[in-house]
């Protein structure tokens, strides 16, 4: 593939840079448990050359006259030491304009990626790749059994594309209006950051209880999610809005040949209205009606095309930026996170290659919550296990001890950690 010097932000992310701040940061993370102290040297050369294979996360974000766009980044770029916020809200200047940071600590290594490079699909492909290369430099023997691409390989312009344009088609349908439904509440930390708890699950386990409730398990821990939500937040109070609404990302690689490391997730909300209070068998049981449903392939044709559809609106394209940007903030108020009480993102179960497996522990994956949906789950299967890691801008975690509580009264055997936050006040 020939080198291009920039990239149109792909359809997906041409919302985030007009909506991202301290408060929205729109980051998630991916970390692996190393078996070994990480060699910062060693990482940070894996990076430069993994960044030389895959063009478009050597990229910063510039502002043209009609869009932001992604152009070549020519810096290097700088691995730093974890702080104690990495999911927080960065100033890209902090690492020459990269829209993505590495971090080590002890023997973890962070990836943090700005939504507007990518989503979790081609972000844990680059990931897979740094930590590859890492391990080769380090002189492990290992292969890729061809589940991760080496520093080497070429790009391939698939890699690149912006599937949503490729793959959208026009339909005439037209969906439902959504409601505004109930947000969590709580006391904010007083100081930069998010509380972190994690739940080891066995897989085993966790595919049982599903099992016997007819759910996969994305659709067992969303109606799970619903149910604790209403329990911790809209219970015992005397809120009139009791709508509760999960939104989960779906990913669109699995519905469409795509290699592409850009964005290409659609979403399905899951909602029930509390003021008619259902038990946790229901709320799995509506989970997985609607999440069958919102899955349907003429629903997603629907949503990719009233995606793509405004950005080719000719007054769009001749708009100039900054009444864009207006328009993005004042649309997103109405139909963007507002409509969701909570995110609950599963990547699903990551095979590494397994000459690669005894150098890598452990993976965990989270979502930055922000100043709307202030509890955020993101789950990742690596073994035997799933980690769940909860992530909140508040300093009650109510909500997470009824959600592990349930889990262990249902038999899942949970192993549970946490960075403590709320202890530091």
């Amino acid at each position: 593939m020939k080198r291009k010097n920039w990239y149109p932000l792909d359809n997906a992310a041409k919302l985030y840079p007009a909506v991202s701040n301290a408060r929205r940061p729109y980051q998630f993370f991916f970390s692996a448990l190393m078996a070994e102290e990480v060699k910062k040297e060693s990482l940070e050369l894996a990076v430069n050359r993994i960044l030389a294979r895959v063009p478009t996360f050597r990229t910063r974000l510039k502002k043209g006259i009609f869009w932001y766009y992604l152009e070549e980044n020519k810096l290097p770029f700088l691995v730093r030491e974890e702080p104690a916020d990495f999911l927080g809200y960065r100033d890209a200047r902090e690492n020459n304009d990269y829209l993505f940071s590495l971090y080590y600590r002890a023997n973890k290594i962070t990836l943090v990626c700005f939504h507007a490079l990518s989503d979790g699909g081609g972000a844990m492909s680059v990931f897979q790749e740094i930590l590859f290369e890492y391990l080769r430099i380090e002189g492990k023997e290992i292969d890729t059994e061809g589940l991760i691409k080496p520093a080497e390989a070429p790009l391939h312009y698939h890699e690149a594309e912006d599937n949503f344009v490729k793959y959208y088609v026009k339909t005439k349908r037209k969906e439902p209006k959504e409601r505004r439904p109930a947000y969590a509440d709580g006391t904010p930390f007083p100081y930069d950051g998010y509380g972190i708890i994690t739940a080891k699950l066995s897989l085993s386990d966790l595919k049982a209880v599903a099992k016997g409730y007819g759910a996969t398990l994305t659709e067992y821990f969303c109606g799970l999610y619903m149910y604790c939500f209403f329990k911790n937040f809209l219970e015992n109070t005397r809120s009139k809005n009791k709508l509760v609404t999960v939104v989960a990302p779906l990913n669109m690689r699995t519905r469409y040949p795509s290699d592409t490391l850009r964005n290409f997730t659609l979403f399905v909300r899951m909602s029930h209205d509390f003021s008619e209070e259902i038990g946790l068998e229901d709320c799995i049981r509506l989970c997985s009606e609607q999440m069958k449903a919102g899955s349907e392939r003429e629903r997603l044709d629907s949503l990719m095309y009233s995606n793509v559809r405004i950005q080719k609106n000719p007054l769009m394209k001749i708009a100039p930026l900054f009444l864009k940007d207006i328009v993005i903030r004042m649309a997103y108020h109405f139909v963007g996170e507002t409509l969701q009480s909570c995110n609950l993102s599963n990547v699903g179960l990551v095979t590494l290659p397994e000459s690669v497996r005894p150098h890598v522990k452990d993976l965990f994956f989270g979502i930055s919550p922000s100043y709307t949906c202030k509890e955020q789950l993101g789950a990742i299967g690596y073994g035997d296990h799933v980690n769940l890691t909860f992530t909140r801008m508040i300093v009650e975690n109510s909500m997470e001890a009824t959600f592990i509580g349930e889990l262990t009264r249902a038999g899942i055997g949970t192993e549970v950690s946490s960075n403590y936050w709320e202890k530091n006040l």
